[in-house]
């Protein structure tokens, strides 16, 4: 870490002291990020199903989350993937140890994939202010109010030992997109919104880098 330190600021003072009489530069640097998980000690990922929000599109969003993020853990961490849903009767029971111990008792090697979700619809008005193709004058411009289909995919996602019940990660997601389309399909909507909730998971899991703007005082 240090040596990582020492040849990330020897660039820095190279650009202060070329830095003419500007105040500051700014910089896009490349952060790692730290992972929560020791990805070796886990071999099997078991996806037991999400609370889902009673405002929830008519999809069946466990079986589209299952599925979806399913294959990725396979496919980006080595696991093994099993749907084993379990009766989740309140909040509560995600930060409840003894719970998820009794499921399967002596299974150190294993991860629950839980949480809560809910994907929503609703219309929206939107005021639009563009340019107008027309023969006589392709310079026109024509405003008015149009209605979206606005759909929003919220997942709060806990990975949970299953030898001792610790959570060892509890994130909140949440995406928003737009459509023309007033009749828009909610599973279409999911796998817009999936990915963008997908690349924000695992980043922290791989503790795969961040590029982050700072800003370097030149004077």
């Amino acid at each position: 870490m240090r040596r990582n330190s020492a040849l990330l600021l020897f660039p820095l003072i190279l650009l202060a002291a070329c830095g003419g009489g500007e105040a500051y530069r700014r910089l896009r640097v490349e952060l790692p990020s730290y992972s929560p998980l020791h990805l070796e000690e886990f071999e099997k990922a078991v996806f037991s199903g999400f609370l889902i929000g009673k405002e929830s599109a008519k999809i069946d969003l466990n079986k589209e989350i299952s599925e979806y993020f399913g294959a990725e853990f396979k496919r980006k961490l080595q696991y093994q993937v099993v749907v084993q849903p379990v009766a989740l009767e309140s909040e509560e029971l995600f930060r409840n140890p003894d719970f998820w111990k009794s499921l399967a008792p002596g299974s150190d090697r294993l991860l629950y994939v839980t949480g809560k979700a809910e994907l929503t619809q609703e219309m929206r008005k939107a005021v639009i202010d563009k340019a107008k193709a027309d023969i006589e004058d392709p310079f026109e411009r024509q405003k008015g109010i149009a209605e979206r289909t606005v759909f929003s995919l919220s997942l709060h996602i806990y990975l949970i030992r299953g030898d001792n019940g610790e959570i060892v990660l509890d994130r909140d997601f949440k995406e928003t997109k737009a459509y023309i389309s007033p009749k828009q399909r909610a599973d279409f909507a999911f796998y817009d919104l999936a990915p963008r909730i997908r690349a924000k998971l695992f980043r922290p899991i791989l503790s795969e880098e961040r590029i982050q703007e700072r800003y370097l005082l030149l004077k």
